[in-house]
């Protein structure tokens, strides 16, 4: 579904990312993890098409990223950040049908198809009670939900999460990841997953790709890839893996 080949990008003179191929598969959960610095989020948003690379290419369905309009793009992918950055007061459906504007025609009026879409993304997200409630007086689970449903609002073909849910408790992680890793697997989303838990990585991920000092250092199989010498050798600590579960950082 993307393929990136032989991707190298800069800031200034320093080398972020150097000479990055990877397949990215449709339905399937992709994370792409590696210690701090390794340039995750910056292969993200290379992958969004926000970044520009400086060598190599990025395709989408066969065709460059930067030969799609940002419109095509908004109705293909759809983002979510660790943290949203909404300081009006608009209602929690205000949000979510927000997610519809890549569809808009010049009259910028949901239609009732618009309409059944944005309820039924609500629905599936347990975010409907609190249609009518303030975006900025909710809290930090409920404000990802509601941006988990502006997301689906746009059914994109791939979700992109940049840390997404870092900042929630470790139940509403969970919550999220359930939900996400469902409908790629009864809707055949592609989602493309900066995370720095292993664990959850581990638990969600079909596939995964590994990054260290820029490079692309393993992708494939989550089982394949994530093993306690490997993971151990990539982020310098000594771990133990408890059966299929995930890891155990020792001290």
């Amino acid at each position: 579904m993307i393929k990136v080949e032989d991707v190298s990008f800069k800031y200034n003179e320093k080398m972020i990312l150097d000479k990055i191929s990877l397949d990215i598969n449709k339905g399937k959960f992709l994370s792409i993890i590696g210690p701090n610095g390794s340039g995750k989020t910056t292969l993200l948003n290379l992958l969004t098409g926000y970044l520009t690379a400086h060598k190599g290419s990025i395709e989408y369905r066969g065709k460059d990223i930067s030969d799609y309009s940002v419109e095509e793009l908004s109705q293909n992918f759809a983002i979510i950040n660790q943290k949203g950055d909404i300081k009006f007061p608009f209602t929690c459906l205000e949000i979510v049908m927000m997610g519809r504007k890549p569809f808009l025609k010049r009259i910028n009026k949901l239609s009732q198809i618009d309409k059944k879409i944005v309820y039924k993304a609500m629905e599936t997200t347990d975010t409907l009670k609190f249609a009518n409630s303030i975006i900025t007086r909710i809290s930090g689970g409920e404000f990802q939900r509601v941006m988990i449903a502006k997301a689906l609002t746009q059914e994109p073909k791939v979700l992109f999460l940049d840390e997404a849910f870092s900042a929630m408790d470790i139940s509403q992680k969970i919550k999220c990841l359930k939900l996400i890793k469902r409908l790629v697997d009864t809707k055949n989303l592609t989602v493309i997953s900066v995370i720095h838990d292993l664990n959850l990585a581990y638990m969600f991920s079909d596939e995964v790709c590994v990054l260290k000092d820029g490079k692309l250092v393993l992708n494939g199989p989550t089982n394949d890839v994530m093993t306690t010498e490997f993971i151990g050798k990539v982020f310098d600590i000594q771990v133990d893996q408890i059966e299929d579960k995930g890891f155990l950082i020792r001290a």
